[in-house]
């Protein structure tokens, strides 16, 4: 494999596309724990507990997919590696959440498990810096530095990459720090604890954000003029019309206290009804993360204004069938899809997904991802 030539041809396409010129549309590989970890050789609770595994997977793990997997990244050796403590439940933990780390799978929040009352208590009397210091995160962070100091690998420095500027999402860390049924519940039986609720979750999101970003000595400041955006997956559990009453009034306030710049959300689920709500009242106009649950065209129709679509194909697709991963990829690039909107397509793979679909993915995202632009 000549990654040179191949670099050479990513950095292209994607200057073509900032600019709005791409012939086809990038095809990027992510891969998170689910992928790397059998790789590697390790458990999920090793991985998670143990700093120095934590840092020879990142690093062993991402050279072996600059390396095999291709996709339109750069290959081969980077100038330096990038390597950063997991962060998947540090919202969680930092509301109080009791975090189950699991043998072999993700870790999760538990629920808590307070009355109305006492929740909203707990989370007010939050001294949001101290709780980032006690965190394992914070921890986490201290101990790689101290352990990377001066290190290298394959002859090349390693870094820490790590910066706390977002969410998980307002509505979702309520969902899961009150439990999923019983906040669905609290819409009907309790409207008024929910808004309390959801006050106080995006003031700590805040706060947390501003703390973190101080305490790592970034230059961020808020609002930002770069794009900003959130995750909020959760969504996908209530209507439009809850959406307006109980969430929009909290994503006005965090978008416009963090962000002057570009806005983008990410949503992974069923939320084709909330879309043209999220563009016309929050200015959003990159969409991280439709599936092929989601009808592309549709949404373009509704919205009518340019917008940026970051779509994805998640684990169960990238160890099915070629056959099925060829007909998803068709079904998303749409010729006219294509034409209208700015658009990248996004694979997931799982521990299951063989190297021989993750190529197939990448080779029949660029045979139907071509696009014919009008001369």
């Amino acid at each position: 494999m000549d990654f040179r030539k191949h670099n050479e041809e990513v950095k292209e396409l994607w200057d073509d596309y900032h600019h709005g010129c791409n012939h086809r549309v990038p095809i990027l590989i992510s891969a998170d724990e689910q992928f790397r970890l059998p790789l590697y050789g390790c458990t999920f609770k090793q991985y998670y507990q143990d700093v120095k595994i934590h840092i020879d997977a990142q690093l062993k793990t991402e050279k072996w997919i600059r390396e095999n997997v291709l996709h339109d990244a750069e290959m081969g050796l980077p100038e330096y590696w990038t390597v950063s403590p997991s962060t998947w439940m540090a919202e969680n933990e930092f509301f109080g959440s009791e975090i189950v780390i699991q043998e072999d799978d993700y870790s999760w929040g538990k629920p808590i498990p307070l009355s109305k009352r006492e929740l909203l208590k707990m989370l007010r009397e939050i001294n949001v810096e101290e709780r980032i210091k006690q965190s394992k995160l914070f921890q986490q962070y201290e101990e790689m530095k101290k352990y990377m100091r001066n290190m290298k690998f394959c002859g090349r420095p390693v870094k820490t990459s790590f910066t706390v500027e977002s969410t998980h999402g307002i509505f979702t860390k309520a969902a899961e720090i009150r439990g999923l049924e019983q906040l669905c519940i609290d819409f009907y039986e309790d409207p008024d604890f929910v808004i309390e609720l959801l006050e106080i979750i995006t003031e700590l999101i805040i706060t947390r954000i501003k703390t973190w970003n101080a305490l790592l000595g970034s230059d961020n400041r808020y609002p930002t003029d770069k794009e900003w955006g959130l995750a909020d997956d959760s969504l996908t559990l209530i209507s439009e019309e809850h959406y307006r009453k109980f969430v929009l009034p909290y994503h006005q306030k965090i978008y416009s206290e963090m962000s002057k710049g570009k806005r983008s959300i990410h949503l992974c689920g069923k939320v084709q009804h909330l879309f043209k709500t999220l563009h016309d009242e929050l200015g959003i106009t990159i969409f991280n993360g439709p599936g092929p649950q989601i009808n592309l065209l549709q949404m373009i129709n509704e919205i009518k204004e340019p917008i940026e679509i970051q779509a994805e194909v998640a684990h169960a697709t990238l160890r099915s069938s070629q056959k099925e991963i060829e007909e998803t990829i068709l079904s998303m690039l749409n010729d006219e899809v294509k034409k209208r909107v700015k658009m990248w397509l996004l694979g997931y793979p799982g521990k299951e997904s063989s190297l021989s679909n993750l190529k197939f993915f990448y080779e029949c995202g660029k045979k139907y991802g071509k696009i014919k632009r009008e001369k």
